[in-house]
C-alpha cells in the first residue's frame, strides 16, 4: 500500500441513497484523514522508518548506510505477548455449550485474535466485524473479520457508546501507478450491510445483506481509549518515535566513529602542498586523507622532512553511555525494562527487581485486556445473535466475559506455590477448576484433565458397586462353636 491509496478518489455509487453516500464519504474522508499517521507508526513497527539527519556529524558517503533499531516493534510485542486469551466464561452459567468455541475455532480466532490486538496497539485501534457467512462457498456459518486501522474506519456515537457505521476497504486496483483505485467496499449500517464491487469498466453494483441487531455488527478494539479520543491512542506514540529517531541517529554516528576508530588520525607539519595531491593532480579531500592507511610523504623544496604524528585514539565510551542514557528514556516511555532493549546493567538484578521492572508492564497489560475483552465478548455476542436469528440477547449472555492469562507468566515454581498457599486456605477449591487456572494452565489441559478426573471417578465408583455385589463368603467349618465356646465334639 503506498501514499497513492490514502489519495484515492471518493466513489459515488449510483445506486446508493442519497444518505448512504453520505455516510460512505464521511467514512472515506475519515479514512483518508487518519492512513498517513497510521502508516507511519506501520513504518516504525516494520523497521522502515527513514533516518532523520541533522547533517553535521555525518559524512556524507554513510549517509546511505542502512541503520534499524527495533524498539517501537519491541514496544509493542512486548506488551502483545502479554494479553493472552484462554477462552469465555461465564459466571454462574456454562460458555462452553453455547459454541462459542467451534465459532471461534471456525474463524481460526486462535491465529486471528492477537494480529489484531498487535494491529490495535500500532495504531490505536482495530476492528472486528461479524456477519452471516456463504456457508455454500466454505465461509463459517459466522464469519468473525479483523480489520486494521489501515484497511477500515468507523465513526463514533458517543451516546450510544458504539459505531453507528463502519467501512471496511477490501481491494485496490493496482495496474494504475500512481492511482489505486478502490475496487471493493464493505460498508456496515444498523440494519443493513452493503458490498460495493467496481468492475473493470468502472461500473458499481451494491450487495445489500438486511440484518435485525438493529447495530452495527461492528466492534471496536481500542488501546487508551480517553472521553476526548474515542479510538484511543497507539503505543508508538510521538515521545516513542522521536526517541527511535535520536537512537537510529546515535547508532550511526557509533558506526561513523568505529570506522574511524580503526584509522590512525594523524598529522603532518611542514607538508608540502603536493602532499594532497593524487596522481591525476586532484587534491584529495579530508575523508580520504584521514581513511588512509598509507602515508608516503617526501622532502620539502629545502630538503626537510616533515614532521608527522598521531593523535590519541578516540575511545567509544561517550556513544555507549549516549545510547544507554536514550534506552533508559525510552524504558521510562513504554515501560519496558532496560535489559530488554539490548542494554546490558553493570550489576545483575534480583528477584525482586526484575519484578518491580515489569509491574508497570504488567498493570498495563490488565488494563488493555480489560478494555479488549468488551470488543470481543460483544463481537461473540453479536455472532450467536445472528447464529440464532435474535433480536435480543438473553440477560445471561451479558455476563459473559473473557478469560485472560495471568498477564505476569510467574513460573511453574510460583505458581504452584501460591495455589497451595490458595487451597489450604480454602479447602474447597482443591475441586475446583479454578486452582487449575492459576496454575496457568490453558483451556484444553484443564479440559483434558477434568476428563480424566471423571473417568477416574466413574472407575472407583464401578470398582466399589462390583465389590459391593459379590456374595459374602461362608465362615469356615468349626468357627461358629469356637466362636460360641462351646465344645469340640
Amino acid at each position: 500500500m503506498t501514499d497513492a491509496v490514502a489519495l484515492a478518489d471518493l466513489p459515488q455509487i449510483p445506486d446508493l441513497s442519497p444518505q448512504d453516500q453520505n455516510t460512505l464519504d464521511c467514512l472515506i474522508r475519515q479514512f483518508r484523514a487518519k492512513w498517513p499517521r497510521n502508516e507511519l507508526r506501520a513504518r516504525y513497527y516494520d523497521h522502515k522508518n527513514v533516518l532523520k539527519d541533522f547533517g553535521i556529524s555525518i559524512p556524507p558517503q554513510l549517509k546511505g548506510v542502512e541503520t534499524v533499531v527495533g524498539w517501537p516493534e519491541k514496544a509493542v510485542d512486548a506488551l502483545a505477548r502479554r494479553i493472552r486469551h484462554d477462552g469465555f466464561v461465564i459466571p454462574g452459567g456454562d460458555a462452553e455449550s453455547l459454541g462459542i468455541n467451534d465459532m471461534w475455532a471456525a474463524n481460526r480466532m486462535d491465529i486471528e485474535a492477537p494480529q489484531a490486538q498487535t494491529s490495535a496497539l500500532i495504531h490505536s485501534c482495530a476492528f472486528i466485524a461479524t456477519t452471516l457467512g456463504d456457508v455454500a462457498s466454505g465461509e463459517p456459518e459466522v464469519l468473525m473479520t479483523a480489520r486494521s486501522a489501515l484497511s477500515g474506519t468507523g465513526i463514533w456515537d458517543p451516546r450510544r457508546r458504539r459505531l453507528s457505521s463502519a467501512l471496511s476497504i477490501v481491494a485496490y486496483d493496482e495496474s494504475f501507478p500512481h492511482d489505486h483505485r478502490i475496487t471493493e467496499l464493505v460498508m456496515y449500517l444498523p440494519d443493513r450491510v452493503l458490498i460495493m464491487t467496481r468492475n473493470s469498466q468502472g461500473k458499481w453494483t451494491v450487495d445489500t445483506r438486511p440484518h435485525t441487531l438493529g447495530r452495527v455488527p461492528v466492534e471496536l478494539l481500542v488501546f487508551r481509549p480517553r472521553l476526548d479520543r474515542s479510538f484511543g491512542s497507539s503505543r508508538i506514540t510521538r515521545a516513542v518515535m522521536s526517541i527511535t529517531d535520536e537512537a537510529v541517529r546515535t547508532v550511526l554516528r557509533t558506526e561513523v566513529s568505529a570506522e574511524f576508530y580503526s584509522s590512525p588520525q594523524r598529522y603532518m607539519l611542514g607538508a608540502d602542498p603536493d602532499a594532497f595531491v593524487d596522481a591525476k593532480g586532484r587534491v584529495r579531500t579530508g575523508w580520504e586523507a584521514i581513511l588512509g592507511h598509507m602515508l608516503a610523504i617526501g622532502r620539502d623544496e629545502d630538503g626537510n622532512v616533515p614532521t608527522v604524528g598521531q593523535f590519541p585514539q578516540m575511545t567509544m565510551q561517550p556513544h555507549i553511555e549516549h545510547m544507554r542514557s536514550i534506552a533508559t528514556r525510552f524504558s521510562g516511555a513504554t515501560n519496558l525494562p532496560v535489559g530488554a532493549l539490548g542494554v546490558v546493567q553493570d550489576n545483575p538484578s534480583s528477584a525482586e527487581a526484575i519484578y518491580a521492572a515489569k509491574e508497570e508492564l504488567i498493570t498495563e497489560a490488565e488494563y488493555a485486556g480489560d478494555v479488549f475483552g468488551m470488543g470481543w465478548t460483544n463481537a461473540v455476542r453479536t455472532g450467536l445473535m445472528l447464529r440464532d436469528k435474535l433480536t435480543e440477547a438473553p440477560p445471561e449472555w451479558n455476563r459473559l466475559r473473557v478469560n485472560w492469562r495471568d498477564p505476569a507468566t510467574p513460573s511453574r515454581s510460583a505458581a504452584t506455590d501460591a495455589v497451595q498457599k490458595l487451597v489450604t486456605a480454602f479447602p474447597w477449591l482443591a475441586e475446583s477448576q479454578v486452582a487449575l487456572e492459576q496454575l496457568g494452565w490453558d483451556e484444553t489441559t484443564i479440559a483434558r484433565a477434568m476428563a480424566d478426573k471423571r473417568r477416574s471417578s466413574v472407575t472407583a465408583l464401578t470398582q466399589r458397586l462390583t465389590a459391593a455385589q459379590q456374595p459374602t463368603p461362608a465362615p469356615p467349618v468349626g468357627t461358629e462353636a469356637i466362636d460360641t465356646g462351646q465344645a469340640q465334639p
